[in-house]
């Protein structure tokens, strides 16, 4: 996948207006999917993501933090507030960039994935509405 095409995920799946949006959104999620997840684990998931996608997983503290999914949604939300989309979707996001990255993913690693979050944000890699064939 793309780095544009996945934007074009986001901000279908997300009803974002722009492809900015989307790009500002992406990098919320992904920036908290790091804080929560080890190094290794990002280190793997970032494996699979394009190149701009994947740095802002390596670039951040792999501190393990295990949000749930409220502190998740939260914490995408303070994100936000660093960028012109509105943080009160932080949910609405949370799902449109989770399902970009389960549909960017191997099977077997959004499994390792979901093996590392709480069990709260586990669903946000299930039931993915992307289908991997049309990108």
């Amino acid at each position: 996948m793309q780095e544009n095409e996945f934007y074009s995920l986001v901000q279908e799946d997300g009803h974002l207006e722009s492809m900015d949006s989307a790009q500002a959104a992406s990098e919320a999620v992904l920036a908290t999917l790091g804080e929560t997840l080890t190094g290794g684990q990002a280190e793997d998931v970032a494996a699979q993501l394009p190149d701009g996608l994947a740095s802002i997983l390596e670039d951040t503290g792999h501190d393990g933090a295990g949000y749930d999914r409220d502190q998740f949604v939260d914490r995408v939300g303070e994100h936000l507030h660093e960028t012109n989309v509105e943080g009160d979707d932080a949910e609405q996001f949370a799902e449109a960039v989770t399902d970009a990255v389960a549909a960017a993913l191997t099977d077997g690693e959004v499994e390792n994935l979901k093996g590392q979050l709480d069990e709260e944000l586990q669903p946000l890699f299930e039931d993915v509405t992307v289908d991997p064939e049309q990108i």
